[in-house]
């Protein structure tokens, strides 16, 4: 069973000021983001994080309040959660970009810049390459199906 960890003194805000939150857990999706698959793993982090409430951290729909409010140090935590499920979706190579972000929005923002940007030229060139040269080989033909539409998918939001 997992413990709750009691946040170090030192933060720059008092967490014991805020509501007890749920533990929740590290891994929201399956899915890392890698160079070549942002259009997925936005998708299914988009799922996961709505699924548990927050989206509107990544969307800035919720912005932080100033740090003389009383929701500032709940605003601190479930950002902070937000945040850790990023990082944890993301391959370790591309860490290094978003580590340093003030907030789960920066993050977010930074990735969709750089990942899912619409007319990758050198993309786009991939993934046609790469539906012309699929091959259903021993797929089923719902399998061969699935990975074409994945494919064109992927192309039309290039």
């Amino acid at each position: 069973m997992a413990e709750e960890i009691a946040p170090k003194s030192d933060m720059a805000f008092d967490a014991g000021s805020a509501p007890k939150s749920e533990i929740l857990p590290v891994q929201v999706t399956p899915i890392r983001l890698t160079k070549d698959n942002y259009l997925s793993w936005s998708a299914a982090l988009e799922i996961g994080i709505t699924s548990r409430g927050r989206l509107s951290y990544i969307t800035g729909d919720k912005p932080a309040p100033s740090k003389t409010d009383p929701q500032w140090a709940t605003w601190v935590l479930e950002d902070s959660q937000v945040k850790v499920w990023i990082i944890s979706s993301v391959s370790a190579d591309i860490q290094p970009l978003i580590l340093r972000k003030p907030t789960s929005f920066d993050m977010w923002t930074v990735l969709a810049r750089m990942y899912g940007r619409k007319k990758r030229v050198l993309r786009t060139y991939q993934i046609k390459r790469s539906i012309y040269s699929l091959k259903q080989g021993d797929l089923s033909v719902a399998s061969f199906y699935a990975a074409l539409k994945t494919k064109w998918e992927e192309l039309d939001y290039h």
